[in-house]
């Protein structure tokens, strides 16, 4: 039984929070049915389908085609997440604090006001985020209901200390069928943050604590078992300077395995994959701890030795291979340590190159397509 799962017991449905804007299949309106695809649309959606950010746009390639929806991302290096079903990809406006989901298949464009910095794919089309003070709020971008609590729960204390701080909210960074991972931060202001975990099952609540190294900035992934996790993050030194690290954790047992440290004086990790072949790849940056330092850029894989470049020369993001085919986002310039990394977006099929994108930051593929 997974944990998105609807028990008895759990707090019924609200008819609305907040004001829902659905440009289709959200919020209680009737929608049109979606346009039959011509015979050409139908031949260009046989292609892969993957999914992209920028700054400004969200965007679903499907084959030739491709649909994509405005809104203000900001700086986020957040990957672009695909339900369960892969029919609806969707990405958080870092400004508004909305959900911003693309239909595959319908082409339709949702916008959920969300009042969330993350959410996380459940079960086939629905999708969930957290709200303070204890909520697990979620929505299926297939249907028509609003967004409604699908559970309650009160946060036990986190086997780990706080150290100075206070609670400064909570997200849910990954979830499986088995367990919805969240993180809780407690913050002294500006730089300063501990990231305290906790995984939510049908029926308990694991305070996990924090994991050593992985304090600020935290994003996860769910590993192929359904229990185990991968998670990225930063230690900060300073303001400017602080050092990236990843490691794996198991809910049910609360098992930490810290993998090699990254290299550089200073460094981010973040953005972390997971795929069934049991590899494990992150978006990286090192800079030098002066004003004004570059940042340089990669994604690189776990190996026998420590890490290694996913690619021969540096990208800001790249989807596992799928057959003959390759989608990167090769890194432009090296950017100021402060700023987000991006980058064009080339896709290698056939023997062949083809730029489909500039300034690109993240990618997101379906479940089956990115293992």
């Amino acid at each position: 039984m997974g944990i998105a799962t609807k028990a008895s017991g759990w707090c019924a449905r609200i008819a609305v929070v907040g004001a829902v804007l659905a440009v289709a299949g959200c919020g209680g309106v009737d929608q049109p049915a979606p346009p039959r695809l011509t015979p050409a649309e139908e031949q260009a959606a046989k292609g892969s389908v993957f999914a992209y950010r920028t700054d400004a746009e969200l965007a679903v390639v499907r084959g030739t085609e491709t649909v994509r929806a405005p809104g203000s991302f900001g700086h986020s290096s957040a990957a672009v997440t695909f339900t369960e079903d892969g029919q609806y990809a969707f990405a958080v406006e870092t400004s508004s604090k909305t959900l911003v989901a693309l239909g595959v298949q319908d082409r339709s464009v949702t916008r959920i006001p969300c009042e969330c910095t993350d959410a996380v794919a459940l079960r086939g089309s629905v999708v969930g985020w957290w709200r303070e003070p204890g909520q697990i709020m979620s929505m299926d971008l297939a249907g028509t209901e609003p967004p409604a609590p699908e559970r309650e729960l009160v946060l036990p204390d986190s086997p780990s200390p706080m150290t100075g701080g206070t609670w400064d909210g909570a997200k849910l960074v990954a979830a499986t069928d088995e367990y919805v991972l969240l993180a809780r931060v407690e913050s002294r202001g500006l730089w300063w943050e501990k990231s305290h975990l906790y995984a939510i099952g049908p029926d308990v609540i694991l305070p996990l604590g924090r994991v050593p190294g992985i304090d600020a900035g935290l994003s996860a992934a769910a590993g192929p078992d359904g229990h185990t996790f991968v998670v990225a993050g930063a230690t900060a030194r300073s303001a400017t300077c602080g050092s990236g690290n990843v490691a794996t954790i198991d809910a049910a047992t609360n098992g930490v395995r810290a993998l090699p440290t990254l290299p550089g004086e200073c460094s981010a990790a973040y953005s972390p994959r997971w795929s069934t072949d049991g590899s494990i790849t992150i978006a990286t940056r090192k800079w030098a701890d002066l004003l004004g330092a570059p940042s340089m850029v990669d994604r690189l894989q776990s190996a026998a030795q420590g890490w290694a470049p996913v690619g021969e020369y540096p990208v800001v993001d790249m989807l596992p291979r799928a057959q003959e085919s390759m989608i990167e986002v090769v890194a432009g310039e090296p950017t100021d340590a402060r700023g987000t990394p991006h980058g064009v977006l080339v896709v290698h099929k056939g023997g062949t190159r083809e730029e489909l994108a500039k300034q690109v930051i993240s990618l997101g593929a379906p479940v089956t397509a990115a293992s």
